[in-house]
């Protein structure tokens, strides 16, 4: 697929499965962990409890938000402490091909996550990019009702003084995509799964560098 690269001043990037490899584990743990707790919450089984997480989280963004809404739960800091490692070396190698990548695109570069903060800077700093993100639009900053709500993107674009038509998000949902692109942003999709072909594609967020050779100078075709 082919992508023309437009002035672009700001890369907003994903966290979860779109700077590292979605089948390192972290979201498996998560899941895991998030199934545990909604089976024993709701009654249910852990088999129904993956199934009602399947069928509600395209609508929701986050289980998060699903639970908040749907049943009830407060209890945010419990929830988040139980759901994400605190050990994240079994599942994330040190990647300091990365951080040689990040800067080496002469955008500004900012974190858009559905995660809460203190997840996202143990992901950012086992892969040794923590300090290239000084400033985060995490989970909790959104208010805790993140993508693909368009709030929250109209929120970010608030904060960062820019119009989405400047802006280049990277994600590995769709959905999520779709959310921003309908402000009229930029979009690639990140991971193994191609989606629809609505979007250009990379299979690994290294691959980046190959996408927009000329990030946020002269227009450049690339092929994802």
């Amino acid at each position: 697929m082919k992508y023309r690269n437009k002035d672009i001043q700001t890369i907003l990037f994903d966290v979860d499965n779109t700077l590292y490899d979605a089948r390192c584990g972290v979201e498996d743990e998560m899941s895991r962990r998030i199934n545990t707790l909604v089976s024993e919450r709701l009654g249910i089984s852990e088999e129904e409890a993956v199934r009602q997480r399947r069928e509600f989280l395209p609508v929701y963004g986050t289980s998060l938000r699903w639970l908040q809404v749907c049943h009830g739960l407060t209890d945010v800091d419990a929830y988040m402490d139980i759901v994400h490692p605190v050990d994240l070396s079994p599942y994330l190698p040190e990647t300091p091909e990365l951080r040689l990548m990040l800067e080496s695109l002469p955008c500004r570069l900012e974190i858009l996550t559905n995660g809460p903060e203190f997840h996202a800077r143990r992901v950012l700093s086992r892969l040794g990019v923590n300090d290239l993100f000084p400033h985060m639009y995490s989970l909790e900053w959104l208010g805790y009702k993140g993508k693909p709500y368009t709030e929250a993107y109209e929120k970010v674009l608030y904060h960062l003084g820019q119009g989405a038509d400047s802006i280049l998000f990277l994600d590995d949902k769709e959905v999520n995509l779709e959310a921003f692109a309908r402000l009229g942003g930029e979009c690639i999709l990140v991971g193994s799964d191609k989606g629809s072909g609505k979007f250009p594609w990379i299979r690994d967020i290294l691959n980046l560098k190959e996408m927009l050779p000329a990030c946020c100078g002269e227009p450049e075709e690339a092929i994802g």
